[in-house]
This record gives C-alpha cells, sequence and structure tokens, in this order.
C-alpha cells in the first residue's frame, strides 16, 4: 500500500521535474514510512537516484544499487524521466524495500504500490531459473517476473497493484493495474507531459486542475462511478482496470498503447437446482475462500479483520482463526475491528449484539469505537481531499474502521468488500430474479421470505423494477439546469432487466470498482493497507460460473454461502436478513444542525452560483428526502471548492 509517480517530461524538463519531490509529498500518505526518487536520461544509459526527508537512515546507508545517497535536488543534467516512490512498509520492512527499485544491471526500474500475494510461489519458480534475489519483497518478484516473462508475468500475479516499469535501455514506460482495479491509478497525457500516479491531486504541483463539468452532471444522475474513463477534473483519466500499457520515447508515441490482459468471461447459464451439485459448490467456495484469506495473512506487520456483524466479514474472521489453529500460531494475534453506534438516538445503526456472537464464539481481541460527529463538514472536506470524487453520503463510518487500526498500531487489514456484489446480496437483485422467474412454489417462497418490504415486492413481481428518483430532479429540483438535464432526460426511468447472473457480472464490472475505491480512501486515510478475500480472481471466475439458483434460493440471497457457513457460524449471522454495511444514522443527521449548516453551505456555494445559477430553499427541503441526492449535491459543492480554491 504505497503511492507511485512516473512523469514523461516532453519540453520544460526543468518545471517538471524539478518539483517531483512536491508531487511526492501530496501522497505522502499513501506511505509515511519512505520515500525515493530516480530520474533518467533519454540521450544516455545515465540516471541518479535521490532520498527525501522522510527516508530512514538505514536506507541510506544500504549497499545495493538502488539505495540513494544524495537527498532530492534537480541536478545540472537535463533528465526526461522521473519515478517516485512514497511507501508503507508491510512485507520486508527493511532497507531491501526501498523503491524506485532496480535489478543488478541497473536496467529495469519499478515504482509498485500494492500486494502480490502469491509472490512465494513466483520467487521459488524464479529462483530455480536462476534468479537471485536481494530482498523478500513482492515488488522484486514483479520486477524480475517482467525480466523473465515479459508482460505475460501480470497473468501470473495474484492480488492488487498499480506500478510502472521503467526500461532505461529501450527508454520504454510499462505500466500495469490488477484485474479489478482495487489499487487506484491515473494518468494525464498532453504536450508537455505524461504523468501516472496514484492520486489526481500529485499533479497539483505542476498542473492547474479544472472542472469536467459532464461528468459532474453524469454524477448528480448515477452517483460515482469508477468505471468512467473520466474524472471530476479535465484532462486526467483513469488507467483501466485489467489493463497493461506502454509508452515507448524512442517512438514518441502520440498516446500510451493499451492491452487489455484479462476480463472476466460471460457468467454461466441458468439451469436447475440440485443437491448434489449445491455439496460440490460449497465445497470449492469454502475451498478458494479459504486460500484466498491464508495468502492475505502473510504480513510483516500486525493484521487484523473488519468485522461487522454479517456474514461476509464473520467468515473471514472464522477462517482467519482456523488457519491461524492449524499453522501453530497463537489466535491472540487474531485481532477484530469493529465500527459501532452505543447513542441511544443511532441505535438502529449497532451492530454490537451480531459482532458479540462471534467475539465470544472464537474468543477474540476486539477493538471497536463510536464515529466522532462532532465537526462533521471538516471531516467531510478532508474525506473528499483524499477521495478526489465525490460520494453518495458522509464517510465518516468508514474511516472510523481505520481508525480504530491505527490507534491500535494495525497496519493490515481484511474487510469482506465484494461479497455482495459475486454472491447476490443486495435486496436490489430480486429484481432480476422476479423479472426473469417464472411462477412457481419456489418463486412463491421467494417472495414470502424476501427481506424488503411488501410494496417493493408488488413492484419486482409486477416487473416495474426500481424506479429512479431522478424524476424528481428533472422535473422539480434542477429543472434549470440544462447540464443535469440532458443527463437525466437521457436516463431517467431506465430499467435493464437482466437475469441474476447478468447483474452480477454487471456489478463487478462496473459498481464494485467504487466500493473498491471508497475502500482504498478509507484505508489510506490512516494510512492502513486493506485487503479483500472476496477480491481473489480465482474465486470470482468460479462464482462467475456458478448458476444463479444457488446464489438466490427460496428468499435468501446469498445462499450458497449461507449453506457453506451454516454449522460454523451461529444461525443469527448465517440466516441474517437485516444486514447493514456500513450504516450512518443519516435522516437523523439531516433533520439536525449538521442539515441546516450544509444547505447554508449549498446556496452560499459559488459552485451554485456559477455553474447552476443558485437554488432555492424549497427545492433544497423536498431534496432532503432522498438522502442520496442531497449528499451528492453537498459533496460536489464542498469538492468544487476544495480543488478548485472556490472556497465560498
Amino acid at each position: 500500500m504505497c503511492g507511485i509517480i512516473a512523469i514523461v517530461s516532453f519540453k520544460n524538463h526543468e518545471h517538471n521535474l524539478f518539483r517531483l519531490d512536491e508531487m511526492a509529498k501530496m501522497i505522502m500518505h499513501r506511505g509515511p514510512d519512505d520515500e525515493g526518487y530516480a530520474l533518467f536520461d533519454l540521450q544516455s544509459d545515465n540516471y541518479k537516484i535521490f532520498y527525501g526527508k522522510d527516508t530512514p537512515q538505514n536506507v541510506i546507508d544500504f549497499q545495493l544499487r538502488y539505495a540513494p545517497k544524495v537527498k532530492y535536488q534537480y541536478p545540472s543534467e537535463c533528465f526526461t524521466v522521473g519515478l517516485a516512490h512514497r511507501r508503507l512498509s508491510i512485507v520486508d520492512p527493511t532497507a531491501a524495500g526501498h523503491q524506485p527499485m532496480c535489478d543488478e544491471t541497473g536496467r529495469f526500474w519499478i515504482t509498485h504500490n500494492g500486494e502480490v500475494y502469491n509472490f512465494k510461489e513466483i520467487r521459488k519458480e524464479l529462483i530455480n531459473r536462476g534468479y537471485k534475489f536481494n530482498s523478500n519483497t513482492d515488488t522484486e518478484v514483479i520486477l524480475k517476473s517482467y525480466i523473465e516473462w515479459g508482460e505475460d508475468c501480470q497473468s501470473k500475479f495474484n492480488g492488487m497493484w498499480a506500478f510502472v516499469i521503467w526500461d532505461n535501455y529501450e527508454k520504454r514506460l510499462w505500466i500495469s493495474r490488477d484485474r479489478f482495479g482495487v489499487k487506484p491509478l491515473y494518468y494525464m497525457f498532453d504536450e508537455d507531459f505524461l504523468i501516472v500516479c496514484s492520486e489526481i491531486k500529485s499533479i497539483i504541483p505542476i498542473h492547474e486542475l479544472t472542472p469536467n463539468l459532464q461528468e459532474i452532471y453524469s454524477y448528480f444522475v448515477d452517483g460515482p462511478s469508477e468505471a468512467h474513463k473520466e474524472t471530476l477534473f479535465n484532462r486526467i483519466y483513469r488507467f483501466p482496470s485489467g489493463c497493461s500499457a506502454t509508452y515507448s520515447l524512442r517512438s514518441k508515441s502520440e498516446s500510451l498503447v493499451f492491452d487489455k490482459y484479462w476480463e472476466l468471461d460471460h457468467p454461466s447459464k441458468e439451469n436447475s437446482f440440485s443437491i448434489k451439485r449445491l455439496k460440490e459448490y460449497t465445497d470449492e467456495y469454502l475451498y478458494l475462500l479459504r486460500d484466498a484469506v491464508k495468502i492475505r495473512l502473510y504480513a510483516d506487520v500486525k493484521v487484523s479483520c473488519a468485522l461487522s456483524g454479517g456474514l461476509d466479514s464473520s467468515s473471514i474472521t472464522y477462517l482467519a482463526y482456523q488457519i491461524l489453529k492449524e499453522q501453530g500460531k497463537s489466535t491472540d494475534a487474531l485481532m477484530t475491528v469493529s465500527n459501532v453506534y452505543k447513542d441511544k438516538d443511532y441505535s438502529h445503526c449497532d451492530e454490537s449484539k451480531f459482532i458479540d456472537h462471534i467475539v465470544n464464539k472464537l474468543n477474540i481481541i476486539n477493538y471497536r469505537s463510536e464515529p466522532d460527529l462532532d465537526g462533521l463538514s471538516q471531516k467531510n472536506n478532508a474525506g473528499l481531499w483524499y477521495y478526489e470524487s465525490c460520494y453518495d453520503y458522509l464517510p465518516f463510518s468508514g474511516l472510523n474502521t481505520f481508525e480504530i487500526c491505527k490507534r491500535n498500531n494495525i497496519k493490515v487489514n481484511l474487510d469482506g468488500q465484494g461479497a455482495d456484489e459475486i454472491l447476490a446480496g443486495y435486496p436490489r437483485y430480486w429484481m432480476n430474479y422476479f423479472a426473469t422467474q417464472p411462477v412457481s412454489i419456489d418463486f412463491l417462497l421467494s417472495l414470502f421470505n424476501a427481506p424488503i418490504k411488501i410494496k417493493k415486492k408488488i413492484k419486482y413481481v409486477l416487473k416495474i423494477g426500481k424506479i429512479r428518483n431522478t424524476e424528481l430532479l428533472y422535473e422539480n429540483i434542477f429543472k434549470n439546469m440544462d447540464g443535469v438535464c440532458h443527463s437525466v432526460r437521457h436516463n431517467k426511468n431506465k430499467i435493464t432487466l437482466r437475469t441474476i447472473n447478468q447483474e452480477l457480472h454487471h456489478s463487478v464490472e462496473a459498481n464494485l470498482k467504487d466500493r473498491l475505491r471508497k475502500v482504498d480512501f478509507y484505508s489510506m486515510f490512516s494510512s492502513i493497507e486493506s485487503r479483500q478475500p472476496f477480491m481473489d480472481y480465482r474465486l470470482i471466475s468460479f462464482l462467475n460460473e456458478v448458476p444463479s439458483t444457488y446464489k438466490m434460493k427460496n428468499g435468501w440471497t446469498k445462499y450458497l454461502a449461507r449453506m457453506a457457513f451454516k454449522d460454523k457460524l451461529p444461525d443469527n449471522i448465517v440466516w441474517r436478513k437485516d444486514k447493514l454495511g456500513w450504516p450512518q444514522p443519516t435522516n437523523e443527521l439531516l433533520s439536525g444542525e449538521f442539515g441546516l449548516k450544509a444547505c447554508d453551505s449549498i446556496k452560499k456555494s459559488i459552485f451554485m452560483r456559477d455553474v447552476f445559477g443558485g437554488i432555492s430553499d424549497k427545492n433544497l427541503n423536498s431534496l432532503k428526502k432522498y438522502p442520496r441526492y442531497f449528499f451528492r449535491l453537498y459533496n460536489v459543492v464542498s469538492h468544487y471548492g476544495i480543488f478548485f480554491n472556490k472556497i465560498n
């Protein structure tokens, strides 16, 4: 879990590369343990490496080729390419893990963010092929895998990553991002420079950010989307997941050349249910999930599990506990962290009793805390600065989880993100079930047991589906906002009836990326590495092939997962219908002091005045009935002020 920057300066070298350390400083929260820089000359094999103020002395004293001896300064020579790295030390926290890292010849250099969980197995294979290693890091394994197998190496990796490799002989950049986009990566390409970076804010020292209004309009209508190439900033783009790209300075290409190295196959076709197949599927599911947890437990620092009280986090915690026991390790080392609400006014958001069931059953350590709801506007602004996009709510519940980790000196946390998207865990998937199923006994049982209100059940049975609230926005609130109106006219009441597996496939390709980006932001806010066992590509590929009749059955979402753990976890965890996720008391906040201040902030904002021409008290009060849309407006107003220096 680190921060990376790669920059190619096409002209005005001094202006761009002189500020490489300033660019890295913008993302120091991603890597407070170490920093490093490397500059390269286009006309020769010459390079220089530097340290910064956060580089430990043992790195400077280190004797390997990539250990810097000089503090960062722009040299008199003219360099074209720069690499920068901010490190959060997780695996091999010694000086040998310093980046940018190079091979023994000094030809290949890497700056890397993330973790390759199966690096030990690949390392053994490379050793058998004659390679020697200077560290115990996954970064060095990535670099030497590239030397051995070229671009095909990425197909061997199981993990989350974003990295740039520079070939100083061929003058060529190679960039790769993990299959699902767990690790963020952005790029900018114009006549002045090519920049690849973990966070957009690192560009600020050398380039003024400007708003992408059309993407802002899309956000109002459909919410945030990490599946979009466009960001909220003009000319800055998301590097696509499951892709690599090359740029050759010798050929002076006018753009990055992308290659899609992995994508999820089309989902399985539906078929009938059988007990025999259910047993086979549950066995394979348990095997894959267990191994996904096992390889993510490896770290040279403290590891915890996020425990929310639901099936997903409880499953991970249970498997981690069993793995440690089988390895002969003390289960006292298994820590869990939980976000709770003890205030009586917010008790409907509290999951404590379910958390207690798991903690007591396994006799494990649990750190829990309530979110601090004071100063929400300031905390939200800080969140937006780190997140760089906008969300549909306030982020304090998620942030609090990782703040608990930080307070207890935990650096790695496992969580259950991705399970709902691959196992049909959300109630909204009932639309797809009811809309594509014939009337049968199973259908009627599902209707009776479905954890949704009767009014919604009727809509789903009648194949009406989810009614978008965008019509309200268009007709009553944003009718004078032309950009929003255009987007709403195009999208309102748009219902796509897919089978469950088709919808799950779509969720993995689109919706899940938003959740993964949020988790990265939550964790990096506190300099914590978050790992998601459910995002193991082997598990996702397997579940993509499992017919949906094993995922939703007799009114139960996540049927396969529930059956897999029915004899392992307490029944009131396995058969819950009311899981809350990362809850927050939204309605209470909007009806109180925060709601009043938020309305006042929106009305007075320069963004609303300059871009949308203002908004009335009546429309704001109407919008409070639809919290998601209210927070979209509030957050984009705040985001505009923070990033474009338009503070009221």
